[in-house]
């Protein structure tokens, strides 16, 4: 079943344009804050000011309005790439524990009357082998590796006027706009957008370009898809990390040890240590784990390039041989008809609909010892999905053989705070790592 998906901006904040005019005054005129908002009267003499301020590149004060945006029936895809946005807030229905065998898909435009019958039969029956996967018992965290990318996606976004307009331009006119799911969404936020402040986005589109396509040409001669395994491998640090956060701590006049540091509500000290991890082979399903830390700097490829990487086979689907053999087969021949249709004409754009949540991308990112506290706390507990669990396990021992004197302290929530913040959910079992 194909979908036509839509993104729909459900509610902002009251008073916004009173609350944008308010901060374009406050900054150059005498009074107090509250009498500055109760001066302001939201009307065209508001808007004029902060169009000019905003035409100025003065343009903090548009965080002061907030959107909440409704993304309907659209790819997965852009759900990956909307959420890279790091200054938003979003929640998504949970592949691992929602069942997605009725979520239906997204048909590309443009394709002729013959590759689109070929799609069509591509993506119906990948969902009949998540159906079948999930009612021999494969945990639906493991199924949905053989979901396209295409598979229709439902969530909430909440983000400031600056940051909306930022990611409009991007899907309408900038790196997105390839893409014509991306393009066609960006147009319609940028429409509605238009109607609440008219000729604002017009200050910012020059700045945005594409960013070119994807090149088909990727496939050919590319190695033949086979299972690949998930590795992580620490590539820099800091050489004394140990003397480094004693220093951060004589500053600060804090006598700390690492253990009560990690537990501190504001443990800045941490921040000065540096780290950046090369990731190898990981899923597409499990980069959103990535993502989702926001506080971090991470490199990802096109999604088009897992077409060209390989896939990651679990454990669940191992013991199966039967089950296993539909499930490798499922990698290589989507990519062979994606190749196919390629070649036949299909635009390089429809090839993200063909990469499957289990085919594999490499990974760079870097971030600082307080954000790594908080990743390793998520990542290395029982309840973490296994993909992820696993890397962070790996990069924490690691960082353990690089400075043992800080990382020794890292570890699950239950290490770190000294008890499970999961009540009910707990796994029960004592701190491991």
């Amino acid at each position: 079943m194909a979908y036509t998906g839509r993104a729909v901006i459900c509610a902002e904040t009251g008073e916004g344009l009173r609350a944008c005019a308010s901060a374009a005054r406050i900054s150059t005129t005498g009074g107090g804050a509250v009498a500055q908002f109760e001066a302001a009267q939201g009307g065209p003499k508001d808007r004029t000011l902060v169009r000019k301020v905003l035409s100025s590149g003065h343009r903090s004060l548009f965080e002061h309005q907030t959107y909440f945006v409704a993304f309907e029936n659209v790819s997965v895809a852009v759900e990956q790439f909307v959420i890279e946005f790091r200054l938003g807030s979003y929640t998504v229905k949970s592949r691992r524990y929602v069942d997605f065998s009725g979520a239906g898909y997204v048909t590309p435009e443009g394709l002729s009357a013959e590759a689109e019958a070929v799609y069509r039969a591509r993506m119906d029956k990948l969902f009949a082998l998540y159906g079948r996967l999930t009612e021999a018992g494969v945990p639906r965290e493991d199924a949905r590796f053989v979901l396209p990318y295409c598979f229709c996606s439902n969530f909430y976004m909440t983000m400031n006027a600056r940051e909306l307009c930022h990611l409009i331009s991007c899907m309408a006119w900038g790196r997105g706009s390839d893409i014509p799911e991306f393009r066609a969404l960006g147009e319609q936020l940028a429409a509605q957008f238009e109607e609440k402040w008219p000729g604002v986005l017009e200050l910012t589109r020059a700045q945005y370009h594409p960013q070119g396509g994807w090149s088909p040409e990727r496939l050919e001669g590319a190695a033949p898809m086979r299972e690949a395994v998930p590795a992580a491998k620490l590539v820099r640090g800091e050489e004394n990390a140990a003397g480094r956060l004693r220093e951060a701590l004589a500053f600060t006049g804090r006598d700390l040890t690492v253990a009560e540091l990690l537990r501190d509500p504001r443990p800045r000290e941490l921040e000065f240590l540096t780290y950046e991890f090369d990731i190898e082979n990981v899923s597409l399903a499990c980069v959103t784990h990535f993502t989702r830390h926001r506080v971090l700097s991470l490199l990802v490829p096109d999604v088009r390039a897992a077409l060209t990487g390989g896939y990651i086979v679990p454990e669940s689907v191992r013991a199966n041989a039967e089950l296993l053999a539909e499930y490798e087969a499922a990698f290589r021949d989507t990519r062979e008809e994606c190749r196919r249709l390629l070649a036949a004409g299909m635009e390089s754009a429809s090839a993200m609909y063909f990469v499957l949540a289990g085919m594999t991308v490499p990974l760079k990112m870097r971030l600082n010892a307080r954000e790594l506290g908080h990743f390793l706390r998520l990542r290395t507990c029982e309840r973490a999905q296994w993909e992820i669990r696993a890397l962070a396990r790996s990069m924490l021992l690691q960082l353990r053989e690089s400075a043992p004197e800080v990382f020794s302290a890292f570890g699950p929530s239950c290490k770190v705070l000294g008890y499970c913040p999961e009540g009910r959910l707990s796994c029960g079992h004592p701190p491991k790592i």
